[in-house]
C-alpha cells in the first residue's frame, strides 16, 4: 500500500525549504521563508516552539542526536545559528561566510558544526568555543562553486557542490579522501547501507546510488524533476524518496526499480514545489514504519506520512 497522509501542516506563510525529523522521531523541525522555524509534534501535528531571529528565509536545519542543540543557517545572513531547543532562544551565531549559507550539519553531541555556503566554502565550527573567531575550526575550500549539501560522520564530511563534485573530507585533517564527479549540478548527497554507498541527486539527471569508495553507479532512480531548484531526497534500506518540481513525492523500491528506474509511488497532496523529504528514524532502522517519511513544499505545506 502507498504511503497516507497522517497530517497536512500548513505553519508557514511561504515556501517551507528545510525539514527534519529529531533522532527519536518524535519531533519535526520545519523552516520556511518566512524566517521561522517551527518545532512540532510529529504524532499530533501540534506547534510546540517557534523559532525567531533570521533576516532570512531558512535553508537548512540540522538537530544534535539529544535534541537539546539545534543548527540552522538562512540563506544571505551569511551566519550559522545555534539555539537552544527547549528554551527556543538562540545562543550564538557564527559568522565568517562571505556569501549566503545553503546548508549545515551537526555532531551527534552538538559540540562540531559544519557548514556550506555560496562562497564556495566548507566551514567547521567548534560550537563549544565562546567567539566565532576561535569557534572557527577549519575552511575547505576545494569546490569550485556553492556548496549544496553536508554530510557529517564521526569520521568523515561529505560535501557536495554545484561543480558536480562530491568530497568526502577526513574531519580532523581536512584532507579530501574519496572526490567523485557525477557530470551535473549535486544539489543533494545522504549516506545509505551504513555509509557503504552514497545516495547522490544531479540537476536535470537521475537520482544515483553509487558506491562511496570508486564512485561507480550501482543504480539509478528517475521520473522526479530536478531542474532549477535544490530538490532533496532520501532513503533507507528499501526505499528511495525525492521531492520534485512537478509537485509530487516521488518513492522508488531499491530492489525493484534500480533497473527500470521508474518509482513505485507518485504521491500527491502538495501544490508547490516539493522542496525536501525524509524518512522517519525507524523507517531506516529497518522496523514496520518502512514508509514513514515528511515532505515539505513551496506552497507552505509540511506532510506526514505513514
Amino acid at each position: 500500500m502507498a504511503p497516507q497522509i497522517r497530517h497536512k501542516l500548513e505553519y508557514h506563510k511561504g515556501s517551507v525549504n528545510s525539514a527534519i525529523f529529531d533522532a527519536s522521531g518524535s519531533y519535526v523541525f520545519t523552516g520556511g521563508q518566512d524566517k521561522t522555524i517551527r518545532l512540532i509534534n510529529s504524532t499530533t501535528g501540534d506547534i510546540i516552539q517557534t523559532y525567531q531571529g533570521h533576516g532570512w528565509g531558512i535553508q537548512g536545519l540540522a538537530v544534535s542526536k539529544d535534541s537539546n542543540s539545534l543548527a540552522s543557517c538562512g540563506g544571505t545572513d551569511r551566519a550559522v545559528y545555534l539555539w537552544d531547543v527547549s528554551q527556543a532562544q538562540l545562543t550564538r551565531k557564527l559568522s565568517g561566510h562571505t556569501q549566503h549559507v545553503d546548508c549545515v550539519a551537526i555532531s551527534d553531541n552538538g559540540s562540531i558544526i559544519v557548514s556550506g555556503s555560496f562562497d564556495k566554502t566548507v566551514r567547521v565550527w567548534d560550537a563549544r568555543s565562546s567567539n566565532s573567531p576561535q569557534a572557527l575550526l577549519q575552511v575547505l575550500d576545494e569546490s569550485k562553486d556553492g556548496i549544496s549539501s553536508l554530510v557529517l560522520t564521526q569520521t568523515e564530511i561529505i560535501a557536495s557542490s554545484i561543480d558536480g563534485h562530491v568530497r568526502t573530507y577526513d574531519m580532523r585533517t581536512g584532507r579530501v579522501l574519496i572526490e567523485s564527479f557525477s557530470g551535473q549540478p549535486v544539489v543533494c548527497t545522504r549516506t545509505v547501507g551504513g555509509g557503504k554507498c552514497l545516495l547522490v541527486s544531479s540537476m536535470d539527471g537521475p537520482i544515483q546510488l553509487v558506491d562511496q569508495v570508486d564512485g561507480k553507479a550501482i543504480a539509478a532512480f528517475s521520473g522526479h524533476t530536478c531542474k532549477s531548484y535544490r530538490i532533496q531526497c532520501d532513503a533507507n534500506d528499501s526505499l528511495v524518496a525525492s521531492g520534485s518540481e512537478d509537485g509530487f513525492v516521488y518513492v522508488w523500491d531499491v530492489l525493484r526499480d534500480n533497473e527500470s528506474g521508474s518509482a513505485k509511488y507518485r504521491l500527491g497532496g502538495h501544490s508547490g514545489i516539493v522542496n525536501t523529504v525524509e524518512f522517519h528514524p525507524s523507517a531506516k532502522s529497518g522496523n514496520s514504519k518502512g514508509q514513514a517519511m515528511l515532505s515539505a513544499a513551496s506552497d507552505g505545506s509540511v506532510i506526514i506520512w505513514e
